[in-house]
This record gives structure tokens, C-alpha cells and sequence, in this order.
């Protein structure tokens, strides 16, 4: 029996997601609408070759992208 996977976007989301990050524009998640995405580390602009870790609150799913990662 398999263990139950974590919601996750789509890869058309997390692009678009990570693509509003890094213009510094306030986060709306595409799958659920929510208005407030966690975004860790909080730091803006984060330090070159961070993990950066975007969750909605609401529906849990995350995204995960490196700064200046081509």
C-alpha cells in the first residue's frame, strides 16, 4: 500500500507562482485563490542559492524553487 503524496501544484502553477515571487509581487495561490502564501526563508530579496519554500496556508500545497537557479 502507497503512502498518501502531498497536495502539489500542477508545473504550469509553480512556475507561475515562483515567477510572481521573484518580481516581488503579493502572492495568491492559483490552485485554491487563498490570498496569503508563506514564503521561508522571509526575506526579500533572499541570499543567491537560497531554498526558498512557498505553502498556502489554506490548502497546504508548497512550491520550492533555488534563487538564481537558471
Amino acid at each position: 500500500m502507497r503512502k498518501p503524496r502531498p497536495t502539489a501544484y500542477n508545473p504550469a502553477q509553480v512556475l507561475n507562482l515562483i515567477s510572481v515571487d521573484r518580481t516581488g509581487a503579493p502572492l495568491h495561490c492559483p490552485a485554491c485563490g487563498a490570498s496569503h502564501i508563506e514564503r521561508a526563508p522571509d526575506i526579500s530579496p533572499p541570499p543567491p542559492h537560497a531554498h526558498v519554500t512557498l505553502q498556502c496556508e489554506q490548502c497546504h500545497r508548497v512550491a520550492r524553487y533555488i534563487v538564481d537557479a537558471a
